[in-house]
């Protein structure tokens, strides 16, 4: 928790640098500290419900207490405006207001808010870029995976191929981990850096998407199949998804706000081991 750091803040926003590794909200299944335990112990105003003045202002026109008051939702949340999974690092958005919060939301949910991801992927690509278009669902003989179904709910990702490495420094790779044996690494054929737009929200879109077009993640023992994961675990400690920048509108200058977060250290580290294309 020592590693999450503030990008930026404001009396309505503050936004974090979420490390991999940390789960976001807590649950009874969750025994270690969230980013909402987080949040409260070092956001004294949000915690002790200091709101700032005219905050009811950014309420949305079109708010309905169905599910409660703006306090309500703003403390069952502790500002918390979206998700990112566990082991995904990079920008992440909270309020630290109940209009905030309910503004984010919003915003959220009509999609006005643009994200881009950065991954690296196995393969290489045949179209630099592109979109993918399909509907993604549960899967039916795992609950906690998701996969493409027909009668799945509509997802659209666009990407873009930024970078290609076709090999693997493999004495690198040899001294760093300690391998008195070469790996194998034959199943790989080069990886590609990838950045990723999700223009829907949906559970593992972004890993899901690249598994779709035959370029699964590094380090995704999830969507990789587990010969790759195995070679991918001597070199990327975790799969290789990072949250590098969102855009929103801020709730009460009603601008456009750019944030981002470098690459974190560990991904950095693994694209040390590859070897980038003349």
């Amino acid at each position: 928790m020592q590693e999450i750091s503030v990008v930026y803040q404001d009396d309505d926003l503050l936004i974090l640098n979420k490390p991999a590794g940390v789960v976001v909200n807590r649950a009874q299944t969750v025994a270690t500290e969230t980013i909402q335990d987080w949040i409260e112990k070092h956001v004294p105003e949000v915690a002790e419900k200091r709101y700032p003045e005219g905050w009811q202002k950014m309420i949305p026109n079109d708010f309905s207490d169905e599910y409660g008051t703006p306090e309500d939702i703003f403390a069952a949340r502790t500002g918390i405006a979206h998700r990112l999974d566990k082991d995904t690092s990079g920008v992440f958005v909270c309020a630290k207001h109940p209009g905030a919060l309910l503004s984010l939301l919003t915003q959220f949910r009509e999609r006005t808010v643009q994200k881009r991801y950065t991954c690296l992927t196995h393969g290489k690509f045949a179209l630099p870029q592109g979109e993918v278009n399909v509907p993604l669902g549960r899967k039916s003989n795992d609950r906690k995976a998701f996969a493409v179904v027909a009668d799945g709910r509509p997802a659209l990702t666009k990407y873009a191929v930024e970078s290609f490495y076709p090999e693997i420094d493999e004495a690198a790779l040899m001294s760093a981990a300690h391998l008195k044996k070469k790996p194998r690494l034959t199943m790989y054929q080069g990886f590609s850096l990838v950045s990723c737009w999700p223009k829907t929200g949906r559970t593992h879109q972004i890993r899901v998407h690249m598994a779709h077009l035959q370029h699964p993640l590094v380090g995704d023992s999830k969507y990789v199949g587990k010969k790759r994961a195995r070679a991918d675990e001597l070199w990327c400690p975790r799969q290789f998804l990072h949250a590098a920048e969102i855009e929103l509108t801020h709730p009460r200058t009603r601008a456009r706000a750019t944030f981002t977060a470098p690459l974190a250290e560990d991904l950095q580290a693994a694209l040390e081991f590859l070897i980038p294309s003349l």
